[in-house]
């Protein structure tokens, strides 16, 4: 039932986006999408989402925000990026959060792939811990910001000076912003992030994306290869072949690791491809 409610929602999603998802909601994926969900719909709720790249991160994380009426808010990375144009974009986010009529709930979706400087995950640490990017604004920014905040804070019988001002749109923006990280635990990068950046650990609830059971292997396979002209008596083997080359793939993976000590990282994006 619970698969066929959010079968629905997915639905519902690429009917209301022009960027579609193309997903197969079997338990596991169900299982993380409502984790997910939960963990934003509570106050200050951010996730951290572990898993080899193809897992379904990105796409459960905005399927969840869509689910709970939440915009989407992620960067776009061009050739000289850098941590100006990343404080630009954090503006662009706290406008959402707290400016922009009144300010609406937002996940800020952020990935490893956007990790372009190492200052990047130091201001998402001040972000995950304090709610704010210290300095993010200057002295003549400020105006336009504490104007939008006055109706607010005047109707709460609050003296509407720039100090009460100022807390009630750090207050808003906080309580708006749920960030999602979405990181690959291959290698020594995520480990050494989280040893220097602690409120990516500390201040996010942490979601592991293993590998794909069997039964979503086959879930998978079997969706993408009902439009294929294939005779019905071998349309099963051949999905089970599918799965069975990818489970080795897998195995071999490991035995790799043991005698060569080189790692092979056998992800689902790879799987789709083989698929393909």
């Amino acid at each position: 039932q619970t698969v066929t409610i959010m079968d629905e929602v997915l639905s519902n999603y690429n009917a209301t986006h022009e960027k579609k998802m193309n997903l197969v909601l079997f338990r596991d994926a169900v299982e993380h999408l409502v984790r997910v969900l939960r963990v934003i719909r509570l106050p200050l709720g951010h996730a951290l989402l572990v898993g080899v790249g193809g897992s379904g991160k990105q796409s459960l994380a905005r399927l969840a925000s869509h689910t709970a009426h939440y915009e989407v808010f992620q960067i776009s990375l061009s050739r000289g990026y850098g941590e100006t144009e990343f404080r630009e974009d954090l503006k662009t986010l706290y406008s959402i959060l707290a400016v922009k009529n009144g300010g609406s709930p937002c996940t800020f979706l952020f990935t490893d792939a956007h990790v372009k400087d190492e200052s990047f995950l130091e201001m998402i640490n001040n972000m995950l811990s304090a709610g704010m990017v210290p300095a993010l604004y200057a002295e003549d920014e400020k105006g336009p910001v504490l104007d939008a905040q006055r109706a607010e804070v005047t109707a709460q019988g609050l003296t509407a000076n720039k100090e009460t001002l100022w807390k009630h749109f750090l207050t808003k923006a906080r309580k708006n912003l749920h960030i999602v990280l979405c990181m690959s635990p291959v290698g020594e990068a995520l480990r050494n992030r989280c040893r220097n950046f602690p409120g990516l650990v500390n201040n996010t609830v942490i979601d592991w994306y293993f590998t794909w059971p069997e039964t979503a292997l086959k879930a998978v396979a079997d969706k993408f290869m009902r439009e294929e002209n294939l005779p019905d008596e071998y349309r099963s083997s051949v999905i089970e072949h599918m799965v069975k080359v990818h489970i080795s793939t897998l195995e071999y993976s490991k035995k790799f690791m043991l005698e060569l000590r080189r790692n092979n990282t056998a992800t689902p994006k790879n799987y789709l491809d083989y698929i393909q």
